[in-house]
């Protein structure tokens, strides 16, 4: 097997994979957006991420099929059975804004960083015109993850403010 083509295995697998932690986004966020109301600004952009995690998803949704290839539905389902978990973790707990925020902040980094690997693997298997996909995506966590932790001391604030003494 050549390098081109194992680098190629290797990123359409990176490909289905980040397609499953989209999946996994999806379903985490539209499970925590109810408790989240109470937190305007903060639920509006955790409502626009949930749309760009779809958007990401479709997106790479194409890239598999452009290089014939498809998600793969065993890691879709298992990353769908993580994200109910994942989006009741916290509930019932006083303060599961906060923790949720903190995941979401920790999951950003591991997105933006697996975006980074894809790029790096993209070029390494020859698809280059892959990257302006894989870039837009990986910006498109960054500027969240950086709204999550500019806005951090804002929702520490709001969450005092609601908590009930």
């Amino acid at each position: 097997m050549s390098n081109m083509k194992r680098a190629m295995d290797v990123y359409l697998n990176g490909l289905r994979n980040q397609h499953a932690v989209e999946t996994q986004a999806i379903g985490t966020i539209q499970n925590e957006l109810p408790r989240m109301e109470g937190y305007p600004d903060l639920h509006a952009k955790m409502k626009a991420d949930h749309e760009r995690s779809v958007t990401q998803a479709a997106r790479l949704d194409d890239l598999l099929e452009k290089h014939g290839s498809k998600k793969s539905i065993l890691k879709e389902a298992v990353t769908g059975a993580v994200a109910t978990v994942a989006g009741f973790t916290h509930a019932g707990a006083g303060d599961e804004v906060l923790k949720n925020v903190l995941a979401a902040i920790g999951f950003k980094a591991y997105e933006i960083s697996s975006y980074k690997v894809l790029l790096a693997l993209a070029d390494a298997a020859g698809a280059s015109d892959d990257t302006s996909v894989l870039e837009q995506s990986m910006r498109e966590e960054q500027d969240m993850g950086d709204w999550l932790g500019s806005n951090l001391p804002n929702l520490v604030h709001a969450y005092l403010e609601q908590k009930p003494v």
